[in-house]
C-alpha cells in the first residue's frame, strides 16, 4: 500500500509539474507469430495440399485471427522443434507434452489442449500382451519424446532388457514396423488411433505415461504469447460453441471420450496406467474367479511374479488416494496409502465396505449414488467435491472414476481422489488479489490520463489557435485504431498520444505559432523541433503507453520525406502512422492564423492521393470510411 501510495503523489508531482515521474510497463502490439509443428495428426499436421491443420492449428489460429497475428508455420521433426526452441529460433511450437525436466528448458501454456499417453504398436506377428513381452524386443521410438523417454527408463529400472530405434516422428515408427526394422514401437495415442488403419500394425494394450499437450515457448521469449494463448484458453473452455470446443468436435469426438484434457491426468500415477489397471484387473480376476482363461494371459508364474510386483508398486506408491472398487456391489475391494493417508481409515475398515457408507457426507449420499450409477453405466467421471474424513472433517477433493472393461464387460471402476483445500484456498485468495490490483490499475490509470490531461491543456494554452486540435486528433486517432482492430491496449495508447503530441510546442515562442503570416525558414525550423521536443518532455515519464516514440515519429512519412529522422515504411510505428494521417487531416479541415480551413473534404483527398506514399495505405482507407462511409465527425462539429 506504500508503494502504491508514493506512485499515485508521483504522478500528482508529474501532472503538476509538466513531466515527473509514473510507473509503468511498456507493451509492444504482436503481429507475427513464428510457430513450429511436426507430422502428428490429428493434433498438428500438414496435408497433401500443403495446409496446416489439426486441433492444435484450429486453436492458434483463431487466437491469431482475434489479435491480428501473422503466422509463418515451420515443420521439422519433434527433435528439431525442441532444438529451434532452445536456440530461440521459435516463437511457440505445439503439441510438446508438459514435463517437470521440460520446464527447466521451456515456457509453458498454463492451460493444456489435450491429454495424450504412450501406446505400444507391434508386428502383427509379434503381439506383446504385457511389459515383460517386449524384453529382447527392438523397439522404435521418437527422439526426445517423452514416452520414449519414459519408457527407456522404466525398462532399466525393472530389468527389461531392450534395443532402441529412434527415428524422427511418429509416421516413422509405423514406418520401422511395418519394414521390419523394429518388433514394436511407441506412439501417442491419439496419432495411433488417427493412423493405425493406414498401416500393418496392431496396437496392444501396453500404455505409458499420461502427460498434458500444451504449446511451448524458448525460456523468458514469448511470455505475451503465452499469455494470450492462456486468456482464450480459459475463456473458450467452459463455451460449448467456441473455437476450442468445435475443433474438439470435429477432430477427437469420433476417437475418445476422454480426449479433452482432464485436468486429474498429471497427477495420475505417472509411468503407466495400463500397468496400474493390469495389477487391479489380474487381482479382481484372482479375488472373483470369474473369468476363466487368466491363466492364459499370463506366459509362466515367473513372469506373474514379476509384474505383480511392478503393479502394487506403482498402486501403492501413488501420492493419491486410490480404489479399487467392485461394481457388482460397489463394495471397496482395494485401498492404498494414499487413501488411509486422506481420509485416517485403516485398509481394514473400508475394504468390503462402500464408499457411500466410509467418506461419503449424509447431504451427498445421492451425489454420491448417482456417480456409482454413471460408472456401472461405462462412464468415466471427472468433478470437485467434498469428503469426510474418519474425524468427521470435510475435504474438499477431486474424484476421477474411470470404469475397468475386461474382455468386453464391465468388473470394476478405479476411483481417484486428491485433496485440492489448499488449491482452493489459492484460488481465493488469487481472485482477491486479482481484484485487489485490478482496482489498483484503475486508481493508477485515472491518475495517469489526468497528467496527460495536464500536458495537453499547458500545450494548448501556448497556442490558442490550435486549441482542440489535441483533442480532435486524439478522437479521429482512437476511431482508426478501432477501425484498424488493433487490441484494446493499442487503442488507448493511441488516444492518450492523440492528447500530447504537440507537447513539444511548449518549447516554441508564441509569437511564432500566432503569427498570421508566411513563417520565415528560421521560423519553420523552429517548429519542426517540437517533435524531439516533446519526446524529452515524455522520454522520462515512466507511463504504460510508448508515448515518447509516437510523439517523435508522428511527422514521419512512409517515403522518408518527413522528419524528425526522416524514417521510412516499418522503421515507423504504426501508432505514429495512425497520428499521422489524423493530424493532417485535422489540421487540413481547421482554421489557422496563416490561411482559413481547407474543408474536410480537401484533407480526405490529400490523404487519398498521397497513401501508400507519404501515408500508411491501411491506415488511410481506414480513416477515409469512417469519414466517407461511417459518417465520422469532430467532436462539436
Amino acid at each position: 500500500m506504500q508503494v502504491l501510495t508514493r506512485k499515485l503523489l508521483t504522478c500528482c508531482m508529474a501532472a503538476t509539474a509538466l513531466g515527473l515521474l509514473l510507473f509503468s510497463a511498456p507493451a509492444q502490439a504482436l503481429h507475427h507469430v513464428k510457430v513450429g509443428f511436426y507430422q502428428n495428426a490429428p493434433l498438428v499436421f500438414r496435408d497433401d495440399d500443403g495446409v496446416v491443420k489439426g486441433l492444435f492449428a484450429d486453436v492458434l489460429n483463431a487466437v491469431a485471427a482475434e489479435n491480428s497475428w501473422t503466422t509463418e508455420w515451420v515443420e521439422g521433426s519433434f527433435a528439431e522443434g525442441l532444438e529451434r526452441l532452445e536456440r530461440r529460433e521459435l516463437d511457440i511450437m505445439t503439441a510438446v507434452a508438459w514435463t517437470e525436466e521440460r520446464e527447466h528448458l521451456f515456457d509453458f501454456t498454463r492451460q493444456a489442449i489435450v491429454s495424450n499417453w504412450g501406446v505400444f504398436y507391434s508386428r502383427r506377428d509379434m503381439s506383446p500382451a504385457s511389459v515383460p513381452d517386449l524384453d529382447g524386443m527392438r523397439i522404435a521410438v521418437v527422439k526426445r519424446d517423452t514416452y520414449g523417454e519414459a519408457f527407456k527408463g522404466l525398462a532399466e529400472r525393472f530389468g527389461i532388457t531392450c534395443s532402441f530405434l529412434e527415428v524422427d516422428d511418429y509416421p516413422d515408427v509405423f514406418k520401422a514396423i511395418e519394414g521390419y526394422k523394429a518388433e514394436a514401437g511407441l506412439v501417442s495415442r491419439l496419432f495411433g488411433l488417427t493412423n493405425e488403419a493406414e498401416h500393418r500394425v496392431d496396437r496392444t494394450n501396453i500404455f505409458l505415461e499420461p502427460r498434458e499437450l500444451r504449446f511451448a515457448a524458448p525460456k523468458g521469449l514469448s511470455v505475451t504469447v503465452l499469455q494470450i494463448l492462456d486468456f482464450h484458453l480459459t475463456k473458450w473452455r467452459p463455451i460449448p460453441d467456441s473455437p476450442l470446443n468445435i475443433s474438439i468436435q470435429n477432430w477427437l469426438s469420433e476417437r475418445s471420450v476422454m480426449s479433452v484434457i482432464p485436468r486429474w491426468f498429471p497427477w495420475f500415477v505417472g509411468a503407466s496406467l495400463s500397468i496400474v489397471l493390469g495389477v487391479l484387473f489380474t487381482n479382481l480376476m484372482l479375488r472373483r474367479k470369474v473369468l476363466a482363461r487368466s491363466r492364459e494371459l499370463l506366459k509362466s508364474k515367473a513372469d506373474l511374479s514379476r509384474e505383480k510386483v511392478l503393479f502394487e508398486k506403482l498402486f501403492e506408491e501413488s501420492p493419491d488416494a486410490l480404489v479399487l472398487q467392485s461394481t457388482e456391489d460397489n463394495s471397496i475391494l482395494r485401498v492404498n496409502r494414499g487413501f488411509t493417508r486422506l481420509f485416517g481409515y485403516r485398509r481394514d475398515e473400508a475394504e468390503g465396505r462402500t464408499l457411500n457408507e466410509v467418506i461419503v457426507p449424509g447431504d451427498l449420499l445421492r451425489e454420491g449414488t448417482e456417480l456409482d450409477i454413471r460408472t456401472d453405466g461405462g462412464k468415466a467421471i471427472q468433478v470437485e467435491t467434498v469428503r469426510r474424513k474418519k474425524s468427521g472433517a470435510l475435504v474438499d477433493v477431486s474424484l476421477i472414476s474411470v470404469p475397468v472393461i475386461l474382455e468386453g464387460g464391465l468388473v470394476g471402476a478405479y476411483v481417484i481422489y486428491r485433496d485440492i483445500s489448499a488449491a482452493k484456498e489459492a484460488r481465493k485468495a488469487l481472485i482477491e488479489s486479482r481484484e485487489h490490483a485490478e482496482k489498483s490499475l484503475e486508481s493508477m490509470s485515472r491518475a495517469w490520463e489526468q497528467t496527460i490531461d495536464v500536458l495537453a491543456m499547458a500545450a494548448e494554452t501556448r497556442d490558442p489557435y490550435t486549441a482542440g486540435h489535441q483533442r480532435n486528433v486524439s478522437a479521429l486517432s482512437e476511431a482508426i485504431a478501432k477501425e484498424l482492430w488493433l487490441d484494446k491496449e493499442t487503442v488507448n495508447s493511441i488516444r492518450m498520444a492523440g492528447l500530447v503530441h504537440d507537447v513539444g510546442k511548449i518549447n516554441i515562442p508564441t509569437e511564432i505559432l500566432s503569427k498570421p503570416g508566411t513563417l520565415g525558414e528560421v521560423e519553420f525550423a523552429l517548429i519542426r523541433t517540437h517533435p524531439e521536443v516533446g519526446y524529452e518532455i515524455m522520454k522520462n515519464i515512466e507511463l504504460p503507453w510508448r508515448l515518447a516514440d509516437m510523439i517523435l515519429q508522428h511527422h514521419e512519412r512512409m517515403d522518408g520525406s518527413g522528419y524528425p529522422r526522416g524514417l521510412k515504411g516499418d522503421r515507423i510505428m504504426l501508432e505514429a502512422k495512425v497520428l499521422a494521417v489524423a493530424d493532417v487531416v485535422e489540421a487540413m479541415s481547421s482554421h489557422r492564423p496563416y490561411r482559413a480551413s481547407l474543408g474536410v473534404e480537401a484533407a480526405l483527398e490529400e490523404i487519398e492521393t498521397n497513401k501508400g506514399r507519404l501515408y500508411d495505405p491501411q491506415v488511410a482507407d481506414a480513416c477515409l470510411r469512417l469519414f466517407r462511409e461511417k459518417g465520422f465527425r469532430f467532436p462539436g462539429s
